[in-house]
């Protein structure tokens, strides 16, 4: 007889393979769109893709018979970036989860993630200019796709890294230890209210699309502009932010209205990123700044908010 491997032994002993998968991640992909006008058009996506399936015995025996090499999943997205032109990360990974599905029929589903730097075009005499590019802001754009074979497509896109700051209109009064808070008395809060401060924060949120045909592109651009008008309010008179909890609701249920129906959920998350004034320093008041205008950013600890808002209550 075979002596048992040190795996098989071990499962037989303590217990059995419950979950597995692997994937290939850090996939860094550019593409140029050359157009016959000569103005060309850039993406810069980093994939990552996950795959399960039947492929139980790489784990439990050894065997890699049916292991597609994770340099081949490298392969495989460059190749399909050339056929695919890559102005929708959501379109190019549908591409991606599809083929490895039709060509691999032991692989039961694959997730593919993508991110995308944001590059934009310089100007020159006020003009865009037709082939030299900067990255112009912070954020990214991102999209998860899952696909299963027999089953559907789900499409999930994103943005992170959205950083916003005003400098006005935003407050934090009567929490926990304050009067008229719940509980009035509270001997750990040494936190002072704040009637008017800086409010920042690095906006990350990811939302669930109602279909995977919908228009994923137009989608991203009506979320980023909710959050920022919702969050900015009118270019003049502003909005007033009493509770960052609410601003960021507001935010939410500002992206669902602009895509309804093609987007079913929104999940947000917005960190502080605090800027204390100068007379939070323990010196004298005479070093103090005499209009608060002088800042110190603060790079932790700090807040922490999330939520998540749908455009259906979910049936209980």
């Amino acid at each position: 007889t075979t002596p048992a491997s040190s795996s098989q032994k071990t499962q037989s002993m303590s217990g059995y393979l419950a979950e597995h998968s692997y994937g290939k991640m850090k996939i860094r992909v550019f593409k140029v769109n050359r157009h016959p006008s000569g103005r060309h058009e850039v993406h810069e996506v980093t994939v990552r893709t996950i795959l399960w399936g039947d492929f139980a015995d790489s784990w439990t025996k050894g065997s890699n018979k049916k292991m597609v090499a994770t340099e081949t999943q490298k392969n495989t997205v460059y190749q399909l970036a050339k056929q695919h032109n890559l102005e929708s990360v959501e379109e190019f990974g549908k591409l991606i989860a599809s083929h490895f599905l039709n060509k691999y029929n032991w692989i039961t589903k694959v997730k593919v993630t993508l991110r995308e730097e944001p590059w934009g075009r310089i100007k020159v005499g006020g003009q865009d200019h037709h082939h030299a590019f900067t990255k112009t802001t912070s954020e990214t754009r991102f999209a998860e796709v899952v696909k299963s074979r027999g089953g559907g497509t789900r499409v999930m896109g994103g943005i992170e890294d959205l950083i916003v700051l005003k400098t006005t209109q935003s407050s934090f009064e009567c929490f926990v230890g304050c009067k008229g808070a719940h509980v009035e008395e509270d001997e750990w809060t040494t936190l002072k209210e704040a009637k008017d401060r800086i409010f920042s924060t690095a906006v990350k949120s990811y939302w669930t699309y109602a279909s995977d045909s919908a228009p994923f592109t137009e989608c991203y651009h009506k979320v980023k502009a909710a959050f920022l008008s919702t969050f900015a309010g009118d270019a003049v008179k502003g909005v007033p932010s009493t509770a960052a909890q609410q601003s960021q609701y507001d935010m939410c249920l500002a992206a669902l209205a602009d895509n309804n129906p093609h987007i079913a959920d929104i999940s947000i998350t917005t960190p502080n990123l605090h800027y204390n004034p100068l007379s939070s320093l323990p010196t004298p008041p005479s070093m103090h700044a005499p209009n608060n205008d002088v800042f110190i950013p603060i790079d932790g600890p700090s807040g922490y908010i999330s939520s998540k808002a749908a455009l259906r209550r979910a049936k209980m």
